[in-house]
């Protein structure tokens, strides 16, 4: 079925021929015309073969591809600015704001970051001098719990040893005793023995009475000595088991102490270095570079003059140039990037240049109820022809094409009951209504794809 687009190029095509019938018939009236019975030729038309093309018509303006606008985001004297129409190059300096005392801020912040790092490495040095302490701690609290554990030992047998010595000198002297007794009582029993024997025996009695009482004071007194000795090996011992325990926990400590001093190094570090970032990023607040070959199209400042954030800085806009065009809503269904596009403009009036549809914005723009889109196209230029912001150009885009179809003017073709149809004229002058399928159309020409061939006579209206 023919689309709402033919049908009103259709209906237009017959108000246009009933105007002219009418016209003619009242033309006609005046000197006898249809009352004298002569007759008009229809127009007509032979069936061609050849290409047809759609397009879609608009106009537009020579313009920039990029443009970037720029305010200051710091305050300062203006040390370089480029001017209203300066052309520049990409990457290079476009304004630029004095930065010493933010250079002064950037040194300070390097100078942290130095400190900072001695700090850290000697945390690490005294991290390294805990851990030997701690290891050293450990070792002489070994070796002193071997010797007090090795001194107590010695001090426990030397006990016993005292303990056995003293048992068998009271044992030996007490047996020397009783020996001496009895054989006092033998002598007193003895009729020959004189009282000088029996004195003698008796002297020999209080003799060893005297050296079992001297076995038994030495050996209390060996005893009491051991066993001082012994308790002061435990005392020494248990003193050397807390002053090894104070001194390893001493050492633990130190390394947490150390560590945490680490820690607290590195975050300084990372403080600093931030605070060395923040200060780089704005230092980049006080220069703009261009971001690609352009010119300057306005500038908000003059070298030597003191600017502020807010205010417009400079606009800019690149070397690369396009054609800008907005395009009706009812035609911007046929459009798609990379169609074809033939440009003419007015200053170039005698050429005409390629290019191809680049981008569509898919965001509409509605003045005064018209809706439409901005479609961009690349041109394809010639060295002979150059290009200014501004200039008016035609755009001819190619939205579909057939090659080598038949095709009839489209204001021959009429539908009813939802059929399309066309009035073939036969040589004889007579015609008849002939049903066809169409294909593509543009403005003037319409693709017919069956009933007709080529060579046939239509009239180019109904009849």
């Amino acid at each position: 079925m023919i689309g709402r687009y033919l049908k009103k190029i259709i209906l237009f095509s017959i108000i246009v021929m009933l105007v002219s019938s009418v016209l003619l018939f009242f033309g006609c009236m005046g000197d006898g015309g249809l009352f004298k019975g002569r007759e008009e030729e229809p127009e007509t038309f032979r069936v061609k073969r050849g290409d047809i093309v759609k397009t879609v018509s608009t106009s537009g303006n020579v313009d920039s591809r990029y443009g970037n606008n720029y305010s200051l985001q710091a305050s300062g004297k203006v040390i370089r600015c480029l001017e209203k129409g300066d052309h520049f190059e990409d990457g290079e300096i476009l304004i630029e704001i004095d930065s010493d005392r933010l250079e002064l801020l950037l040194e300070q912040a390097e100078e942290n970051i130095n400190i900072s790092r001695v700090s850290l490495d000697l945390a690490k040095l005294s991290y390294q001098q805990a851990l030997d302490s701690n290891h050293i701690a450990v070792q002489l609290a070994e070796t002193s719990k071997q010797q007090s554990e090795l001194a107590a030992g010695e001090a426990l047998k030397s006990l016993e040893n005292a303990n056995n010595m003293a048992s068998k000198s009271i044992q030996s002297a007490r047996v020397a005793l009783e020996n001496s007794r009895e054989l006092l009582e033998a002598a007193e029993d003895e009729p020959l023995i004189t009282d000088l024997q029996i004195e003698q025996y008796e002297n020999s009695v209080k003799s060893a009475e005297a050296a079992y009482e001297s076995a038994k004071s030495q050996a209390r007194s060996q005893k009491s000595s051991a066993e001082g000795a012994y308790e002061q090996s435990l005392l020494n011992q248990s003193t050397a088991y807390w002053s090894n325990l104070s001194s390893i926990t001493a050492a633990e400590s130190q390394i947490a102490v150390t560590a945490k001093n680490i820690q607290q190094a590195e975050s300084q570090i990372r403080l600093t270095e931030i605070n060395f970032e923040v200060a780089g990023l704005d230092k980049e607040s006080y220069t703009i570079y261009a971001p690609y070959d352009g010119i300057v199209l306005s500038a908000g400042f003059k070298t030597g003059e003191f600017g502020t954030p807010g205010i417009p800085a400079l606009e800019i806009a690149s070397d690369e140039l396009v054609i800008s065009s907005e395009v009706n809503e009812t035609d911007m269904v046929n459009l798609k990037t990379g169609q074809d596009v033939l440009i003419t403009l007015d200053a170039y009036y005698q050429e005409e240049i390629k290019g191809r549809i680049l981008k569509i914005s898919p965001v509409s723009t509605n003045i005064g109820g018209v809706v439409s889109y901005n479609v961009i196209v690349e041109p394809e230029l010639k060295e002979e022809i150059k290009l200014f912001i501004g200039l008016s150009a035609g755009l001819t885009i190619t939205t579909e094409s057939m090659e080598n179809v038949l095709y009839i003017p489209i204001q021959s073709v009429y539908e009813t009951d939802g059929r399309q149809f066309v009035d073939i004229v036969y040589e004889d002058g007579t015609a008849e209504a002939r049903q066809i399928e169409t294909g593509i159309f543009n403005y003037d020409y319409i693709e017919v794809k069956s009933g007709l061939s080529e060579g046939d006579v239509i009239a180019v209206s109904g009849l």
